[in-house]
């Protein structure tokens, strides 16, 4: 017998191809504002907002473990942005799970809680302090913390994973040092998802990589095991022989983030 699993933001392209993967280990409930494309007989679809407690408690019926994917993003994306989705209903949907009985909760992270590193930092390790490119990736290393927070102090399990870059293929130079593919991420959270041990854990989501930004044995350790390398996934061959971006862009991991968050400090500060 299958145990049912939620999804938030299924109707995404994440939350999509995801489900499509998961359906096989896991009966899905798919919450999202609109229904998920990918959505097919047997799933529990239910269209609403995260933040509505009606709509998250008649998700999270029957329900043994929660992939948190509903976010707010973007680069010049602000605090006043994030709060609502990121913030407010993120901590609704990690309290009324655990009140629900729920067991496991994954949280897609991102490469953008450490976006501020240079890239002569990398490889880098699971442990080192977050340096956020945005506020995006401010949420994101919050609710890493409040997910730490839950665990000890609640009694679940909870992972990070920390995405670089998820796609159908390597889109440029930066991804490059960072991507997953869709069937790799989908293996790394059924994982997570099987985890036995306490407490959370937050690991770099990411293939083995040509000069990797992170380094994902952190991922290796609970048992993932990555088969589709980027550099036989590239969107054009000619991306093996770009070189980094120019300025700020080319110099962090972060990219256009970290580019467009020192832009928008600028204009705040004049």
């Amino acid at each position: 017998m299958k145990h049912r699993l939620l999804v938030t933001g299924a109707a995404g392209r994440l939350g999509s191809e995801l489900s499509r993967r998961l359906r096989g280990d896991w009966d899905l409930t798919l919450l999202d504002r609109q229904a998920s494309a990918a959505a097919e007989a047997g799933d529990d679809v239910i269209v609403g907002d995260l933040g509505d407690r009606p709509v998250l408690l008649r998700a999270l019926e029957g329900v043994r473990a929660v992939l948190h994917l509903a976010c707010r993003h973007g680069e010049t994306a602000t605090f006043a942005d994030t709060l609502d989705t990121n913030y407010r209903a993120t901590l609704a949907l990690y309290e009324s799970a655990i009140e629900a009985g729920v067991t496991d909760i994954v949280f897609a992270s991102s490469n953008h809680g450490w976006g501020f590193y240079p890239r002569t930092a990398a490889p880098l390790g699971d442990a080192v302090p977050p340096r956020p490119d945005s506020w995006y990736g401010i949420s994101k290393v919050w609710s890493e913390a409040v997910l730490s927070y839950l665990a000890d102090s609640r009694g679940i399990r909870a992972t990070s994973l920390r995405i670089g870059m998820c796609g159908p293929a390597v889109p440029d130079e930066r991804c490059s040092h960072m991507w997953i593919s869709f069937d790799d991420l989908a293996r790394l959270v059924l994982v997570a998802l099987e985890r036995t041990d306490p407490g959370h854990r937050a690991v770099f989501a990411t293939a083995d990589c040509a000069a990797p930004f992170f380094d994902n044995a952190g991922a290796k350790a609970l048992g993932f095991l990555s088969r589709d390398p980027p550099e036989l996934n590239l969107a054009d061959p000619a991306i093996a022989l770009h070189r980094p971006a120019e300025g700020i862009a080319g110099a962090v991991f972060g990219g256009s983030y970290a580019e467009a968050s020192l832009v928008c400090g600028r204009e705040t500060t004049t």
